[in-house]
This record gives C-alpha cells, sequence and structure tokens, in this order.
C-alpha cells in the first residue's frame, strides 16, 4: 500500500487495514501472526514452559476469540466473557488440529476487519455497547492486543526452541 493510497482511505478502512497486517503482514513491526506461526509444529504450539502457563496455541485462541467479540460489539451484542476469557483452546492432538487453530484465527481477522469497513464512520466516537470506550478505541485496542500476544507468541517460541537440544551441522572444507 502506497501513502497515496492511504491518504484516500476512510477511517474504517484504514483501521481494517491494521488488524489484518497484525495477522498477515505488512504491519509497522514487520513481525505477524501468520508467519510467526508457519513453523511451529503442534507440539510446540501446546508446550507449556516455566515462562508461561499460556501455550502459542492458548494465545492465538485468545486473540481470535477478542476479534469475534469485537465483531459482535459493533454488531450491537454485547457478549458475556467470562472468567477463561478465551483461554479455553480446544485440545490440539495433531498438526490437523493445529493448522485448523491457525486458519480459523486469519478467518476470525478476516471476518473482524470486514466488518469494521462496512461500520459508519460517524459511530466511531460513539461509546461501545458496554459504555467503556468508543468504537474508535476498541477497534484500534483488538489490533493492539493482537500485537501485545503477537509479541508474546514469538517469546514462547523461541524458548521453546530453546530449551530443545539441536543438532549442530559442521560445514567443514
Amino acid at each position: 500500500m502506497t501513502p497515496k493510497n492511504l491518504i484516500t482511505m476512510k477511517t474504517t478502512q484504514l483501521i481494517a487495514l491494521h488488524i489484518t497486517e497484525v495477522f498477515k503482514g505488512g504491519n509497522w513491526s514487520d513481525v505477524n501472526i501468520k508467519d510467526t506461526l508457519q513453523d511451529v509444529s503442534w507440539k510446540e504450539a501446546t508446550t507449556v514452559t516455566k515462562a508461561s502457563y499460556n501455550t502459542i496455541a492458548a494465545l492465538l485462541h485468545h486473540v481470535s476469540f477478542y476479534n469475534e467479540v469485537v465483531l459482535k460489539r459493533i454488531s450491537g451484542i454485547n457478549p458475556r466473557i467470562d472468567e477463561i476469557n478465551g483461554f479455553d483452546v480446544p485440545a490440539i492432538k495433531n498438526e490437523f488440529d493445529w493448522e485448523d487453530l491457525k486458519e480459523r484465527s486469519i478467518y476470525s481477522a478476516n471476518q473482524l476487519a470486514e466488518a469494521v469497513i462496512k461500520f459508519p464512520e460517524d459511530r466511531l466516537f460513539e461509546l461501545t455497547i458496554t459504555g467503556h470506550s468508543t468504537y474508535y478505541k476498541m477497534l484500534h485496542g483488538v489490533a493492539e492486543h493482537a500485537h501485545y500476544h503477537l509479541g508474546q507468541i514469538v517469546l514462547l517460541k523461541k524458548l521453546i526452541r530453546q530449551a530443545v537440544p539441536h543438532v549442530a551441522i559442521s560445514n567443514s572444507l
């Protein structure tokens, strides 16, 4: 996207872009969920470390859960959020389950972005259905939330891979 294209976009389009970029790339940090998880196995995704009781899979599920919460809120529905708070990731027993979770995550971001684009611009600064913030802040917040947990995912991935002994390959001439 060129700066000229960005100037002509509506605010809702820019917010939607911000949401999808953290999932699929092109954001300011040059790190995104899809690429970060591309080489993560289902066993790595379900590994609990000493650093956190949350797994990579649980964090990804939680981020998707909040995409769905925000989607409902901009549709006028205020879903009940229990104490599990979207960390109730379904059991990941194999690579298929893991791939499914990753696809559902991208799907949740796409669905939310599509709804944001359709959201009336003149309502962005109204209070949300919860009354805690404006739609503008909530929509930026969901992208910031994804960035925050992406950082955790990146750190967990590094920790998990450091804990596993690797065979050094020598390229002697």
